[in-house]
């Protein structure tokens, strides 16, 4: 009788080690800072061509990649540190927002597509800023 209350415990504890662990991969949260990167270069000689005064500007998601299941519900907190206003989308998901300048903005989804996405912002060039990905595991 009392190795059959042990099982018995050990089942019930497993059990609830398991469904603690699909609550929480049922939820991710994330904190993504957008950095600027402005870098001048005085002079630069590429094949025979000199170019004087290059300003360099890049902008950085950090971290740049995201990784979830597919199912899981998403919270995606993104900090602007930008001097200027920066795009934050996923364009598989629909997500399209602006962040201002200092601002903070929290963006909710369920992921429910798999597959590795695009993180970019639509309010500049692309080469202006470095793109991150959404990979979204079955």
């Amino acid at each position: 009788m009392m190795k059959l209350t042990q099982m018995l415990c050990m089942s019930l504890v497993v059990a609830l080690l398991l469904a603690a662990g699909t609550a929480q991969a049922a939820e991710r949260s994330f904190k993504v800072i957008m950095n600027a990167y402005d870098t001048t270069i005085p002079e630069l000689n590429v094949e025979g061509v000199t170019v004087k005064n290059i300003r360099a500007f890049n902008v950085l998601n950090e971290p740049e990649a995201l990784a979830v299941h597919k199912g899981a519900k998403v919270k995606i907190t993104v900090e602007n540190k930008s001097p200027i206003s920066e795009g934050f989308s996923i364009d598989e998901y629909g997500i399209q927002e602006v962040i201002k300048a200092g601002e903070t903005k929290t963006i909710a989804f369920t992921a429910d597509k798999a597959g590795a996405f695009t993180i970019w912002c639509q309010l500049h060039p692309k080469n202006i800023h470095l793109p991150g990905t959404l990979n979204v595991i079955e």
